[in-house]
């Protein structure tokens, strides 16, 4: 039993079009896994930093532009956060990473069965 041609080109493009979209959401996954523990080393860094210093020592937090003068306790809590934050985002972001992984995969191995049982 043969599949009609016309059937065959729908499904081809379809998985040539799930593959490109895959891909595609793949490096913006990827990208934003080295974003993201980027931002989180910085925190890292930043806290051991602010640790060395006198608990009375003068500090100052970002706020776009401008800086605000803020507590040492206050900036390591916030440090805290930022870094608990990108751990969370990374765990997600690394099960979004294999299962497009995973997606890439299949579509790739489709279309080498169907291209080779044609040829």
């Amino acid at each position: 039993m043969s599949i009609p041609n016309e059937t065959l080109r729908k499904v081809l493009f379809e998985l040539q079009n799930k593959l490109i979209e895959d891909n595609r959401k793949l490096t913006l996954v990827r990208s934003q896994i080295q974003t993201k523990e980027r931002d989180k080393r910085l925190a890292e860094l930043t806290k051991h930093e602010l640790s060395t210093l006198k608990p009375d020592t003068r500090t100052y937090k970002s706020v776009g532009k401008a800086f605000i003068k803020a507590d040492l306790p206050e900036l390591m809590k916030d440090l805290d956060v930022r870094v608990t934050k990108a751990k969370s985002d990374l765990i997600t972001l690394d099960k979004s990473k294999k299962h497009l992984e995973r997606n890439v995969n299949e579509s790739q191995t489709y279309l080498r069965e169907i291209t080779n049982s044609r040829g």
